[in-house]
């Protein structure tokens, strides 16, 4: 009796069938990867702090809300939560999830938020029951003195009541691969020291230490060496960052840099991408933008991108 060709019908059910014991490992593989991150991803979300109370007081007045307005719009609560605070999807796609900032107004959330609900929103990431906020960049703004968190919560409060509802926020497949191998921060409340002390204010003034208490805004895009690169978890078309160390922007004088953060423009005239947030630093006080500059002139000089 002749052996099978290579051709021959008990040949290829043996192909077909090593096919489908691989096919079918791979899939288990798949099946228990995305079980993993699931769980590994759920665990992190779900996971609760409890912080110490941190009283301030909020004052209504017209002073303060003019603080409380274009202090929103310089750091970026309009950004993500809307023109007027009324709320404002960030991101929506079934892949990545979707984020959006809710509705602040008192026609919204805002109605329910204590000034303890907003200290611990604000500075820490979380909410009233310890659950942590999706990409609040409360990393960036633990530091807020006092003064200001009262004038941004004063403005909030001011604002006529919107009844719009933004969509729930929840964190899709590629975004959970994302957390869990640390290539976005979907939870910057992981990263903050929650024992660490406020100020009561801080004083306005061209200084270095002004300029440090300005820059925690910088580090989300700029990263905290200020050596820019690829800022994590943006999509694929946007550009790096640029380093704003003396590496980078030594050679800028104090003019040059107010020009740019208020034009656009490089001392060369040339434009700088939009996605640099222009719209929010051109409202900066000259006092602001002249401390941001002197910090910046303080700090490691570092090759692009080195953290």
């Amino acid at each position: 009796m002749s052996r099978p060709t290579s051709g021959s019908p008990s040949r290829l059910r043996t192909v077909l069938r090593w096919t489908g014991r691989i096919a079918l490992a791979l899939v288990a593989l798949l099946v228990v990867a995305a079980g993993s991150v699931y769980a590994l991803s759920e665990t992190r979300l779900r996971r609760h702090r409890d912080i110490a109370a941190h009283p301030f007081t909020v004052r209504a007045d017209s002073a303060t809300i003019a603080m409380g307005e274009r202090l929103a719009l310089t750091r970026g609560c309009k950004d993500c939560h809307g023109e007027n605070l009324a709320g404002n999807v960030l991101i929506d796609d079934p892949a990545i999830g979707r984020f959006a900032g809710p509705n602040l107004t008192m026609g919204g959330r805002g109605k329910h938020l204590t000034d303890a609900d907003w200290e611990r929103a604000v500075r820490h990431g979380l909410r009233r029951d310890g659950s942590q906020l999706l990409v609040m960049p409360s990393n960036e703004f633990t530091g807020f003195s006092d003064e200001d968190l009262a004038a941004i919560v004063a403005y909030a409060r001011s604002l006529p009541a919107s009844p719009k509802v933004a969509p729930a926020s929840y964190v899709g497949p590629v975004a959970r691969v994302l957390f869990v191998t640390g290539q976005i921060d979907a939870l910057p409340a992981q990263k903050i020291d929650h024992a660490a002390p406020h100020p009561a204010r801080v004083v306005p003034d061209p200084t270095a230490a002004y300029g440090k208490y300005l820059a925690a805004g910088c580090q989300g895009c700029h990263n905290p060496s200020f050596t820019g690169g690829k800022i994590p978890g943006t999509p694929p078309e946007w550009k790096p960052a640029a380093n704003i160390t003396p590496e980078g922007i030594g050679h800028w004088s104090e003019s040059d840099f107010v020009t740019a953060l208020r034009t656009a423009r490089r001392p060369d005239g040339s434009a700088i991408d939009p996605q640099m947030p222009v719209k929010m630093t051109k409202h900066m006080t000259d006092t602001e933008l002249k401390a941001l500059y002197a910090y910046l002139r303080t700090v490691p000089r570092r090759p692009y991108g080195v953290r």
